[in-house]
């Protein structure tokens, strides 16, 4: 069996065992802090420094999870706003229905653990990772049809959720430098994210998908809050099947409900049918997971296509970055991978792009 990789960042984990002991014991009761083994999460965690920690009180033994900034060459993002990571997840879990962790700790002071950090309680659980993918192995494809049809219903359930949390208690992800919609701020940051990412040299596909993207921007923008990574792979389940803690919020903002159901059905065929392999029975098709999103929020799936678009140029520019990050080859070799800027220039009708992409 294939196991699922693992991202360390290079960081010696003894001496920060030391060192989060010392910084926790001036605000709690702790008695030791331990490090996990395996330390790092496996199959997941390229965009952040995430290290698994048992911190000893006289409570017990808690499981936390310490999330590091991300370092410039491990950077995946033009602005991560790390700090606003913490604060969703306050705010998440006193204004709505979505389960996240609770969020314990935050330093700012980067000269603590070299950047900034912060402390949220471990969900323990199963992932549907996507290294390798979830519809070929691991606990999804050996639980039974009416095992995942639960947890697909529970996850569009949580996705719902989201789309209902009051605009008003999540404010400080807008974007207002981008523009003044969410969409707006969203297409301006990606196109800055793209010159970023490409140093200045931008392919041309990428640049007539953008303008494709903002000659076609939707006319009525619905707004709200947009969880920015919506997919199974970010959802920790339990042994019911159902959601335990919606994960990974770097990428929220404003865009609205339909960015995030736009990302969902993307990723989904990205790790099935864009790899021809099949989708496991239980799990929801295109259609019903619209369908089921729309009855779930009583809004309706307008602009899908672009949202689709979009989701794809963006989750084109972020698995170049992945390569450059982890200093992979542009072209894979006696692999299959699926192109997500391939697929953004199929939806749109203009050329196919050059090989890497």
């Amino acid at each position: 069996m294939k196991h699922a990789p693992v991202f360390p960042k290079g960081r010696d984990l003894d001496s920060t065992a030391t060192i989060l002991h010392s910084w926790l014991a001036a605000r709690d009761e702790i008695t030791a802090v331990e490090i996990d083994d395996p330390a790092y999460p496996q199959g997941a965690g390229v965009s952040n420094e995430t290290v698994f920690v048992r911190v000893h009180s006289a409570r017990g033994i808690e499981q936390v999870v310490l999330r590091v900034a991300p370092a410039a060459e491990h950077q995946m993002f033009l602005d991560p706003r790390f700090r606003i990571q913490h604060r969703i997840l306050a705010a998440l879990r006193q204004h709505s229905e979505v389960r996240v962790p609770e969020p314990l700790w935050l330093e700012e002071d980067p000269s603590v653990l070299g950047r900034p950090f912060y402390l949220m309680r471990r969900v323990t659980g199963s992932v549907p990772v996507s290294m390798p993918v979830y519809n070929m192995s691991g606990f999804l494809a050996e639980a039974t049809p009416a095992q995942r049809r639960t947890l697909w219903e529970d996850a569009m359930g949580q996705l719902a959720a989201i789309h209902r949390v009051p605009v008003d208690t999540v404010g400080f992800v807008d974007r207002p430098e981008y523009g003044v919609s969410g969409d707006q701020q969203q297409l301006a940051y990606w196109s800055a994210h793209a010159h970023w990412t490409m140093e200045d040299n931008v392919p041309g596909t990428v640049r007539a998908l953008l303008q494709w993207l903002t000659d076609n921007r939707p006319a009525d923008s619905v707004p709200g809050l947009s969880w920015g990574d919506a997919r199974i792979g970010n959802i920790v389940f339990g042994t019911d099947f159902r959601v335990s803690a919606v994960m990974d919020w770097e990428q929220a903002s404003m865009a609205g409900p339909v960015a995030d159901l736009a990302w969902w059905l993307v990723f989904d065929e990205a790790h099935s049918t864009g790899l021809g392999v099949p989708r496991l029975d239980g799990l929801g098709t295109r259609d019903e997971t619209i369908d089921l999103w729309q009855d779930l929020t009583g809004l309706h799936a307008g602009d899908l296509l672009w949202h689709e678009v979009f989701a794809c140029v963006k989750a084109g520019l972020l698995s170049l970055r992945t390569r450059r990050v982890l200093r992979l080859p542009l072209v894979d070799t006696g692999t299959r991978r699926y192109s997500f800027l391939r697929r953004a220039c199929e939806l749109v009708g203009i050329a196919e792009p050059q090989e890497g992409l």
